[in-house]
């Protein structure tokens, strides 16, 4: 998983094309880091799947631009462009297909 940076987060968006996954957290949240490691299991199990951290504290912009509720939250931005919000982390099997159809397949690891 890539931690963004506060200052260069609008441009990581717009340079990146396709499908995005992005991590949305606060360090001292614990169900933030229940998810954040759910996450990574389900990113070792896909190919073609990166996801991206970023610390809400020190992004608040992001917050206002993606209308972010709470913390933790999944950004996903799918093949087409259109996002969606994951605020639900029930289980990696759940996240793992949440990223498969964002991104457009299974994407299974061999």
């Amino acid at each position: 998983m890539t931690e963004w940076e506060a200052r260069t987060w609008r441009r990581e968006i717009e340079a990146s094309e396709g499908a995005l996954a992005l991590f949305v957290y606060t360090p001292l949240c614990g169900t933030c880091a229940l998810a954040r490691r759910m996450l990574e299991v389900a990113e070792a199990s896909l190919t073609d799947v990166r996801i991206a951290s970023a610390n809400i504290n020190l992004m608040p912009g992001m917050a206002e631009a993606f209308q972010i509720e709470s913390v933790p939250c999944l950004l996903l931005r799918r093949q087409d462009g259109a996002w969606n919000k994951v605020y639900r982390f029930g289980s990696v099997v759940e996240i793992r297909a949440r990223l498969a159809e964002s991104f457009g397949g299974e994407g299974k690891r061999s």
